[in-house]
């Protein structure tokens, strides 16, 4: 992976932040040196900008998908998107979740995002339908992946983990120990 720091800046200077809260940067750090890891920190810590941040440095604007964001719940979900949309890139992404029409993600899905964003249920069926191609996915995060799991999803998180042969960074985050 090529990195690019100065996406993390431009990103701050959008978001208007100074500095980087010490998750943010350790996390930043690691990602480029790890390919597992887990993000444990309570809920307002900025969890979501620390995997965020090097998906965004780590995204090529020529390649098809390239990361995926697994939530819980359709409103994280779409809380994700939106401070992703907030860098104001050029980066295509992409939300899918139960409650939003198929067949509008479907569209959304034709013309590849750089980024997707989802819901397990809606990740998973996509993934069935073949409408996410996940050759280029080399990232997955599993946001607040306990929850999932107490949820009842983890027959789709393991369809999905199982389909992402060429995912080569995985990050787990939570908000509870």
């Amino acid at each position: 992976m090529n990195f690019q720091p100065e996406r993390t800046e431009q990103a701050l200077k959008k978001l208007g932040f100074d500095e980087l809260k010490d998750i943010q940067q350790a996390t930043i750090e690691l990602f480029k040196i790890k390919d597992e890891l887990v993000l444990v920190a309570p809920t307002g810590s900025g969890k979501t900008l620390a995997f965020l941040l090097p998906i965004l440095e780590a995204l090529e604007s020529d390649q098809a998908t390239q990361a995926l964001v697994v939530a819980p719940a359709r409103e994280l979900a779409i809380q994700i998107e939106q401070v992703f949309k907030s860098f104001k890139t050029d980066f295509k992404v992409s939300c899918c979740y139960g409650g939003h029409q198929v067949k509008i993600e479907l569209n959304n899905l034709i013309d590849k995002p750089h980024l997707i964003i989802g819901t397990p249920g809606r990740i998973a069926d996509h993934l069935r339908r073949g409408s996410i191609d996940t050759r280029s996915i080399k990232t997955l995060v599993l946001d607040e992946f306990d929850k999932a799991l107490e949820l009842g999803f983890e027959k789709d998180i393991k369809s999905i983990t199982t389909a992402l042969q060429s995912v080569r960074k995985r990050v787990l985050v939570s908000a509870t120990q």
